[in-house]
This record gives structure tokens, sequence and C-alpha cells, in this order.
């Protein structure tokens, strides 16, 4: 079995997942603005309950967005350091399918899931997701737009799919869309956290497939001005 390394920083949520010989470890801690200071001690902290060296690893998963700049460069940044030191593969994954696979669990029967992330500035980054039996699938890439826009559209959609929709971040939908949606048979799903454990699941069946990309590869998702981030091994603007 592959020893894969998961982190995420792109919310509220530092969260950190390792396989390793068959054994799970994981370190998950909410507190906004302070990714800076817990990811290291964190992964530090899995591998050496794990007895495992970066060597030793197969993989690094990240949370690639879109959500926090901040969060999202941080990922990105260790993710690049600790891949491109051991020559090992790197697998992004959207943060809108792991809040998406999350809610799935929980309902496996439901025909989708809806996601929604506030990216202020009045937009939301936002995706759906048919789901079957608790695993999800992408219908759209992750977008961004004004509520007012993503609620036309979420009614238009998953009429096209008849069932039971989960809609998951239902707080960045003013109330006078929500009948519009609601309309389509949409609940309302419990808030989650974005978690590693998710993300190893993910990434364990995506490098089983040869997803894996080179560490230079390892490139976050904004949706909003794509150029701030540059690949390692590019030239340097002048």
């Amino acid at each position: 079995m592959a020893s894969i390394l998961a982190l995420d920083t792109s919310t509220d949520a530092c969260s950190v997942a390792l396989i390793h010989a068959g054994g799970v470890q994981h370190r998950h801690h909410l507190e906004a603005r302070a990714h800076h200071r817990l990811l290291l001690p964190m992964i530090e902290d899995v591998l050496a309950q794990a007895g495992c060296a970066p060597a030793d690893l197969d993989a690094v998963a990240f949370g690639c967005g879109p959500g926090s700049f901040t969060g999202l460069r941080i990922a990105t940044a260790v993710t690049q350091a600790i891949a491109w030191a051991h020559d090992l593969r790197v697998i992004g994954v959207s943060t809108l399918e792991l809040l998406a696979a999350a809610a799935a669990k929980d309902a496996p029967s439901a025909q989708g899931v809806i996601t929604l992330l506030d990216a202020r500035m009045g937009e939301c980054y936002w995706n759906l997701f048919l789901n079957d039996g608790g695993a999800v699938s992408p219908m759209l890439d992750d977008g961004l737009a004004t509520p007012e826009v993503i609620a036309g559209e979420l009614a238009r959609r998953c009429a096209a799919h008849p069932g039971r929709w989960r809609l998951l971040g239902s707080q960045w939908l003013p109330e006078s869309d929500w009948p519009r949606v609601a309309g389509v048979d949409v609940e309302q799903a419990p808030d989650v956290a974005v978690d590693a454990r998710v993300l190893l699941e993910l990434a364990q069946s995506r490098l089983l497939a040869g997803e894996g990309l080179p560490a230079r590869e390892a490139i976050p998702r904004y949706l909003r001005d794509e150029r701030r981030w540059r690949r390692l091994g590019d030239p340097v603007p002048g």
C-alpha cells in the first residue's frame, strides 16, 4: 500500500493525514489565520507517530483550492518543498470536491451535492457533484460567481437531474434566492470542515490510477487572478 501524506489549509481548518504501513494518522485544528504556525508541526507529528520519514512517502496530496489565498499558498509551498526534496508525486484535489465528498458520506442516496464557499467581494466559489453511493464526481469546473447567478444555475442544472440534492454552504445564498433552489428538492446539509482524511481517500485512488504529477505541478486553484503563482523552475520575471 502506498504511503501518502495529505494536507489542507484552504479554509479555517488546518488538517493533516498520513497513511503508512497500513495505518492512518490524523491531526485537525480549526483556527483561522494560524496555518503558518500549525502545519509543519502537525506534519512532523504524524510522521513521527507513524515512524515514517519523508523519503518513505510515495506522494503528497493537498487541497488545491479554491479557498483562502494565504492558506492555498501555504499548502502548495509545503507540498512542493516536500515533494521536490524527495522526488515524490503530488496530487491536488479541489476544496469543493473535498466538502462534497464529506457531505455525500452522510447521504449516499442523495442525487448530488452542491457546494458553496464564500469568496468575498460578493461572490462564491461553487460546483455541483453527482453522488454515486457516496462517491462524488463534478458536473462542472469549479466556478466563481455571485449568489444570484449561482441560484439560477442551480435551479436549471439540478432540474436536469431529478432527485434529492444536498446544499452545503446555504448561508451564502440570499434568502430571496432560496425558494428557486428549494423547488428542485434541495435540502440543507450540516456544515462540514475540510478533512485531510477525506483527501487521503481520494488521493489513494488517484495515485493508483496514475494521476500523480511532478512537484512543480503543485499549483493552487485561485479562480480569481490565476497569474499569482509561479511553478518551480520557471524563470523569475525581470
